[in-house]
């Protein structure tokens, strides 16, 4: 026969395991993503970043669409995609719209 107890498990910990745990979290993301394709369909100011961002997210809802912050500028980009393939297919139609967006290929860091 078993008993099932239940309990409260305390774990004290150095602030610093958090940070170290945080800081690894952070450059698995990064290692992730740079093996992917992206498509930047803009690089400038917030405000045409924002409407751009708006825009691409009603014209292709079923794509990850994201606008980030490199200084001194916003971009906006679509993906992330596994293939080339995919990727590029897309950033065909995406020229229609958007001429100057290109292709920002996975980084070999492996």
């Amino acid at each position: 026969f078993s008993q099932k107890t239940e309990g409260v498990l305390k774990i004290d910990q150095d602030s610093l395991v958090s940070k170290i745990i945080e800081l690894k979290i952070k450059i698995n993301e990064e290692v992730y993503a740079s093996q992917f394709y992206s498509i930047q369909l803009y690089y400038g100011s917030y405000e045409n970043a924002k409407i751009i961002e708006s825009n691409t997210k009603k014209r292709f809802p079923e794509e990850t669409v994201r606008l980030t912050f490199e200084t001194p500028n916003y971009k906006v980009q679509m993906g992330p995609y596994r293939g080339f393939k995919k990727s590029n297919d897309l950033l065909k139609s995406v020229k229609k719209i958007y001429p100057a967006a290109f292709l920002i290929e996975p980084k070999n860091n492996l």
